[in-house]
């Protein structure tokens, strides 16, 4: 099939399209192009017509149709209001499936490969993946249609009530508070419990060396947490070591204490406010989904990271069985296991070729994967557009701040090694893996992400300024550009 046929056939020149971008490969990513389609559909009785994504040496690009995330942004907007109590059947549902899900990873943990045969593995692949999906599908179709867009309706909704109110003034201030996340981010716990562990290492009167124990149980509980959609890197207890010791100087009983009173103070704070604000229940159900969607959408971050460990070690036995190298096997999917497995002699090209380009649509009907030169042409057409010099971009706010400092690009993980203090991380979104480079950082700049974002939620308890959404950033700022970063504007300006 040629380009313009496959333009046709899917109307891609006829949507409206929104990205994100990342660090990735084929296989630990396949799973999440499915999610929103059938996975939603099944349970909500609706779900996004199509998505599409492209990877090209391990960086990858994720298109939703945007019309597609409005009509279900309003729509679960309508449900909720209909129904308030929707919101604590989604969670509920959704713990269920975090539950099979957990219960299978656990039968995993005890399994031993090497004596499984190759359909019985590829079986327990295939129930972990369904539970994957399922998980993931709830977990995300409405989510991102709701938090991506927040521009196009959080804000100008909140605007109308805080400056019809009189408060023009406070307008960002006052926006970001009723949107601020009412939970504790998964790198938050992490934080936490490494602060109980030195809190007990001092009460104790101990040293690190003597904790050896209690630091393997900690890396047992978090080794995923820097993994992405490329990497499972299964972080030991030395990593946290050495994390601990980065510590040593801070009083854990108080900075325990600082993030209990920082959490009941917020907690406080957007009480209050909407109080005074006298928001009406329409608002407040805004404000309640807003809620579940950040904690949903950190929560799924989570167990993406932990996906990848599993996925990678499905993805080294089958790889020792069909003997490809892990390159090969980062361009395979699951779906084409069973046949890889029953043939004799494997043309390993076709793995070099998805390496270099390839593209997946995936809607209701199934999905087609396109691979090298037609990707590219594929890409390019529909998906790239020339971005011309500009020397100011602009962006939602998502922690307040004014700052200068020199641009350093982050697109895959081995860029994070660049970032140094003082400099202004650009991304086209920030995940986890980014959380150390972030604190090094005076400010955060993202071409994607909404109000509760990974970027929005960690650059507020860093309380490092940050503007997310500039859909170009990535594109016009390059390493060594000076910048000046304005997040009480939304205004990133070039300097030099």
């Amino acid at each position: 099939m040629d380009v313009n046929s496959i333009i046709q056939k899917y109307s891609l020149n006829k949507r409206t399209w929104t990205h994100k971008g990342f660090h990735g490969v084929l296989h630990f990513f396949f799973a999440v192009g499915e999610q929103a389609l059938k996975p939603m559909h099944d349970y909500f009785g609706d779900s996004h017509s199509i998505t599409v994504f492209y990877f090209s040496e391990d960086l990858g690009h994720w298109y939703w149709c945007s019309e597609d995330m409005v009509r279900l942004r309003k729509s679960f907007i309508k449900k909720a209001n209909d129904n308030p109590k929707i919101l604590d059947q989604l969670k509920k549902e959704w713990y269920q499936r975090l539950a099979l899900l957990e219960e299978i990873m656990e039968r995993i943990d005890r399994a031993d490969f090497s004596k499984l045969s190759n359909n019985t593995l590829l079986s327990l692949y295939q129930e972990w993946y369904a539970a994957y999906i399922a998980e993931y599908g709830i977990a995300i179709g409405y989510q991102d249609s709701f938090s991506m867009h927040a521009q196009d309706f959080l804000f100008p909704h909140f605007s109308r009530i805080i400056n019809g109110k009189g408060f023009a003034d406070k307008l960002d201030e006052y926006y970001l508070t009723l949107m601020s996340p009412v939970d504790e981010s998964f790198i938050t716990q992490e934080y936490r419990d490494r602060l109980l562990l030195l809190k007990s290492v001092e009460e104790k009167k101990q040293i690190l060396d003597q904790i050896k124990p209690e630091l393997e149980k900690h890396a047992q509980k978090w080794h995923w947490v820097l993994n992405n959609y490329a990497k499972d890197i299964c972080l030991d207890a030395t990593y946290f070591k050495n994390q601990l010791q980065d510590i040593l100087n801070k009083d854990p009983s108080l900075e325990i204490q600082r993030l209990d009173e920082e959490l009941v103070l917020l907690k406080k704070k957007k009480r209050a406010l909407i109080e005074k604000l006298d928001l009406n229940e329409e608002s407040i159900i805004l404000i309640k989904i807003t809620e579940l969607f950040a904690y949903m959408q950190d929560e799924r971050k989570k167990y993406v990271l932990i996906a990848t460990h599993y996925q990678n070690k499905f993805m080294q036995e089958f790889g020792n069985r069909l003997t490809l190298d892990r390159k090969c096997m980062e361009y395979t999917y699951i779906h084409e296991l069973k046949k890889l497995l029953e043939q004799k002699k494997i043309d390993k090209s076709i793995f070099q070729e998805r390496k270099d380009a390839v593209l997946v649509i995936h809607t209701l009907e199934g999905y087609e994967i396109y691979s090298g030169a037609l990707a590219k042409t594929l890409h390019q057409k529909i998906f790239v557009q020339k971005q011309e010099d500009v020397s100011q971009i602009k962006g939602m706010i998502a922690c307040q701040g004014k700052v200068t400092g020199t641009v350093k690009v982050v697109q895959k993980i081995h860029d994070i090694i660049n970032v140094s203090e003082g400099d202004v991380l650009v991304a086209s979104m920030t995940r986890p893996e980014m959380v150390l480079a972030m604190k090094k950082a005076v400010a955060i700049v993202t071409d994607e992400g909404g109000i509760t974002s990974h970027a929005a939620v960690v650059s507020r308890e860093l309380n490092i300024p940050c503007i997310i959404g500039t859909k170009i950033a990535t594109k016009v700022l390059h390493d060594g550009d000076l910048v000046e970063v304005d997040a009480t504007k939304g205004i990133v300006r070039k300097l030099k």
